[in-house]
């Protein structure tokens, strides 16, 4: 498996950017639901000291994705099936709203070129053997639709929902082909402006990922 780290020729990474990598790595596989976080590792993968590490694993528990105990250290969160299905509940009606905002700023006149970009990214890693790549694109096209949305508060709490870690412990990357083209769908109906099909396609998208789990 191709490891998901920074360019080592680039200069010392920030907190932020190493909390990125480690979601990045995470949704890859290269880390697992429950893996201790040893400081000592991080710090010979990234190449910094420990108080950056410390301050991307305060970032990552920000994120819900990283516990901090005290005396016993950082692991990266297990999610049992009853808390996935309770946070999808949530993220059905989070994903719903920013998608609806999304069009109509996007009916208004807004800028929807980012959003065009991360369709055909989606699209593209859909044919990719890397489950990174699609991982990846997915992310952006979420990103693409906050930032249009323009609503920083509902961007806040959708980084805040333990998907990262859902993704990885449930195995979303395997669905990648037919979720891809779902969501690159969505995506197109948000550059339409049609806000009150975007928000419905939206929430079923979410909608089914939830009763899949419940019934697994």
């Amino acid at each position: 498996m191709q490891s998901t780290s920074l360019n080592p020729n680039s200069t010392k990474p920030s907190a932020a950017e190493i909390a990125r990598t480690v979601i990045e790595a995470l949704e890859a596989g290269e880390f697992a639901p429950g893996q201790r976080m040893v400081e000592a590792d991080l710090c010979l993968r990234f190449g910094v000291g420990r108080q950056i590490i410390r301050e991307a694993l305060h970032h990552l528990n920000a994120y819900g994705v990283v516990a901090l105990e005290p005396n016993r250290g950082a692991h990266i969160i297990h999610v049992t099936r009853e808390q996935a299905v309770m946070t999808l509940e949530l993220t059905e009606l989070l994903f719903g709203l920013v998608s609806r905002s999304a069009a109509r700023r996007i009916a208004a006149g807004c800028d929807a070129s980012r959003l065009s970009g991360a369709i055909e990214e989606l699209l593209v890693s859909a044919q990719s053997d890397n489950p990174a790549d699609y991982m990846r694109a997915r992310r952006h096209l979420f990103a693409a639709l906050s930032h249009i949305a323009g609503n920083p508060e509902l961007s806040r709490i959708m980084e805040q929902v333990r998907v990262h870690v859902m993704r990885a412990q449930f195995g979303f990357a395997a669905f990648k082909s037919g979720h891809a083209h779902e969501l690159a769908e969505i995506g197109r109906t948000v550059l339409a402006g049609n806000s009150e099909t975007a928000e419905e396609m939206s929430r079923t998208y979410v909608r089914r990922i939830r009763e899949f789990l419940q019934q697994i």
